[in-house]
């Protein structure tokens, strides 16, 4: 028995087809050429080096390698010419790692499964998936079937370019016409449905057909499906999700509309009635309602088709003065609410959630629920039902359900948030306390990742103390001068304990008293998100601009006439409107007489200060104030780049040509969310004073002083005598939502 020889099953063993003998007789292979990158392919590879005993002798790269000390000297690799070795000796393998080599970072390096490449081509539909298409016939007949809708053309009279595209489902009817593939009429109605939902049919088919019709410089070629789509679709799941004369959740959907607009109507009967609100105008009591009570429920509003309700509304207590600014106001300035509509059960998150049930008797008919003796509630109380639950034949799909009778619908009411709201941990699981359907918290993220994102590659350890710095240039006017004058504000937020969150998109709920009973915890949240990116963010979007009223300054007079003036003034007077007779440019200025600091503030100005204010920490945030973080630039920047060395999450603004700014004035803000989100803000008051407030922010977005270095008996009494509170300075930041602002009025009206 004869002993194998080690190399003579090499080459076949390493990969190579060929036998020594095919090699000798055929022409002479041209030998692979080795570069440093080759050898790293080489060392990554699962394969291993491709190359042969033979050409590892005879190479004579080997002496070089040799001769050089390198660690390749003894391992299996070769190159072709001492050159190629030469490079590879400056090439350290042991510090050849992926970022290093840059674009090898993203790739995965081995063989690649199925599952790999399941994944890889879900990504890719994903992504072609959200462009929904153009507007045209064959775009919407193809929407249609994605939806499981039924579809047929209505032909016109022969000779003419005209079309009808007729889609149905089991209770709705879309008629869409065509002339010359561009969409000219739509009509929109629930053929089986009550005149509680025909009666909002009109107003979602004007949304549908506005989605549709070419704007004034659109062109047919790139007319996109996207809005419609969206629209669209949330009508095509109550469709699909309805069972033909038993479940019609079109009239359930309108059922909870009609229970919450008798709600709606008896709180604001209730605010009209308060004699302290007494001379308000309605829009402000309406505000009211929505940013404090049960919200203000609307049916195809805001360009959305379907039920919605609006619970928080930016500014809400600076109400527009005349209907050019309402129209402002209603296209540019945010306003938060929940989209109301019905999904399948998800068994993993609605175990505590109940069905669906069509009824329009969710609320009494009086509303208010009587008076029972012993009852320690002394205020008006809302006298919510509970209607009886909604039966539907058995699933045909499933075996065996025939023989249990009627069963409860694999249905539920959802809220989808528009816009989704951040909101902390605690918070999330008190929601789900509550029967609210929604995933359980993994803490993954903090809420201050979430406000303020961490670019892409950017450092972030979210259970280190996080910095946050931000430049900005403060408008501001001092107490009887006319003049406007510039300040930076150099803003730090400082946050020491992590606190996670999570952002909550979509939900599922039994009734919608778990709605309303969420809504004190999202304006919470709502005006913090709101304050902060005031305070830290670039200012979007237009600006109120309706139309001013032009006065000289000569025309004003000085003397304080009501207990507001004093903050009526600073909030009223703005430098782009302001007309001086002086020597500088001429500029409007807006007169504003109905903003106030008292618990029913109600300004209706624009104001054109944009300003931003950091927190600082009990004592010692003002030894983390960086050096960097203010700087000359005019124009405010937000930077969420990792510092170049280890260290807290310290995101700063990089200084401008000129360095820092040595009279910015440095405001630092702590943020903490125990029990509730707390600011801690510190900023230079009077000559050589540091003021610290601590201010808490509660339900429906109220502030409350926890305590304060502000407001002493030097300044406790105001020039026209009115005798100033603490609470004031936390209805002044509910009222300016800007942190920069209320600094300013502060610093320049209470010093």
């Amino acid at each position: 028995m004869t002993t194998p020889t080690p190399m003579k099953h090499t080459l076949s063993q390493q990969g190579s087809s060929r036998t020594p003998s095919q090699t000798q007789q055929g022409a002479a292979a041209t030998p692979p050429v080795s570069t440093p990158f080759s050898m790293a392919h080489a060392a990554l590879s699962p394969h291993g080096s491709r190359l042969s005993p033979q050409a590892f002798k005879k190479s004579p790269a080997i002496s070089a390698a040799a001769l050089l000390n390198h660690p390749t000297s003894t391992s299996a690799v070769s190159f072709d010419s001492p050159s190629a070795a030469a490079a590879f000796s400056n090439l350290q393998l042991s510090d050849l790692d992926f970022k290093s080599l840059g674009g090898l970072a993203g790739l995965q390096v081995g063989r690649n499964t199925e599952d790999e490449k399941a994944k890889r081509l879900d990504e890719v539909i994903s992504i072609l998936s959200r462009n929904r298409g153009y507007v045209s016939e064959a775009g919407l007949e193809r929407l249609a079937q994605k939806l499981e809708l039924d579809c047929m053309w209505d032909e016109h009279i022969a000779g003419e370019s005209k079309r009808t595209l007729i889609i149905a489902g089991s209770a709705l009817e879309l008629l869409i016409g065509f002339t010359d593939n561009i969409v000219q009429s739509l009509a929109l109605a629930f053929p089986e449905s009550s005149d509680s939902v025909n009666k909002h049919a009109e107003d979602a088919g004007k949304i549908l057909l506005e989605n549709l019709k070419l704007q004034p410089g659109q062109s047919p070629l790139t007319k996109q499906l996207d809005k419609f789509s969206v629209n669209f679709e949330r009508l095509a799941i109550l469709d699909k999700l309805s069972i033909a004369s038993v479940l019609n959740l079109y009239e359930a959907i309108a059922g909870v509309f009609d229970s919450l607009s008798r709600l709606h109507q008896w709180e604001l009967q209730k605010i009209r009635e308060d004699a302290s609100l007494a001379g308000r105008s309605d829009e402000y009591l309406r505000n009211i309602v929505l940013c404090t009570r049960s919200g203000t429920p609307a049916m195809n509003a805001r360009g959305k088709v379907g039920m919605r309700i609006d619970y928080w509304k930016n500014k809400h207590l600076q109400p527009p003065a005349n209907p050019e600014m309402a129209a402002h106001v209603e296209k540019h300035e945010k306003i938060w609410g929940i989209l109301v509509g019905c999904a399948p059960i998800n068994m993993s998150l609605d175990v505590n959630v109940h069905p669906v049930r069509a009824s329009h008797h969710w609320i009494s008919e009086n509303v208010e629920r009587p008076h029972i003796p012993g009852d320690l509630q002394t205020g008006p109380m809302v006298d919510w039902l509970e209607p009886e639950d909604t039966l539907v034949p058995p699933d045909p799909e499933k075996a065996g359900d025939s023989l249990l009778g009627p069963r409860l619908p694999s249905v539920t009411f959802s809220a989808t948030f528009d816009p989704p709201i951040h909101i902390s941990y605690g918070l999330w699981e008190q929601f789900r306390s509550m029967g609210i359907g929604i995933p359980a918290m993994d803490a993954s993220k903090s809420f201050d990742n979430l406000v303020f994102p961490i670019a892409p590659g950017g450092y972030y350890d979210p259970t280190e103390p996080r910095e946050i710095h931000y430049t900005k240039d403060i408008k501001y006017q001092l107490p009887g001068s006319p003049a406007w004058k510039s300040r930076k504000h150099a803003n730090s937020l400082y946050i020491y304990k992590p606190v996670y969150g999570k952002t909550l998109t979509e939900a599922s709920f039994s009734h919608p008293q778990h709605l309303i009973a969420m809504l004190p915890y999202l304006r919470q949240y709502a005006f913090l998100s709101t304050l902060l990116e005031n305070s830290f963010k670039e200012d979007s979007g237009p600006k109120r601009a309706p139309p001013q009223t032009i006065i000289h300054l000569d025309s004003l007079s000085k003397k304080t006439t009501t207990n507001r003036d004093e903050f009526d003034r600073f909030m009223s007077l703005s430098p782009a409107t302001i007309k001086s007779p002086s020597d500088d440019a001429p500029t409007p200025m807006d007169i504003s007489t109905s903003m106030s600091i008292d618990p029913v503030s109600q300004p209706n100005h624009s104001h054109n200060l944009s300003g931003t204010v950091p927190m600082s920490i009990d004592g010692a945030s003002q030894q983390l104030l960086p050096s960097q973080a203010a700087h000359s630039q005019p124009i405010s920047h937000f930077n969420t780049q990792a510092p170049p060395t280890g260290g807290p999450n310290n995101h700063t603004i990089t200084s401008g040509p000129s360095g820092p700014d040595p009279e910015a004035i440095k405001i630092d803000i702590n943020l903490t969310m125990v029990h509730a989100p707390r600011l801690q803000i510190a900023f230079p008051f009077r000559s050589s004073e540091t003021a610290i407030v601590v201010l808490e922010i509660r339900e429906n977005g109220q502030v409350h002083v926890e305590s304060q270095n502000v407001l002493d008996e030097r300044n406790s009494v105001a020039p026209n005598g009115r005798e100033r509170r603490v609470e004031d300075l936390g209805k002044m930041l509910e009222t300016v939502e800007d942190i920069g602002k209320w600094v300013e009025f502060v610093r320049t009206r209470w010093a």
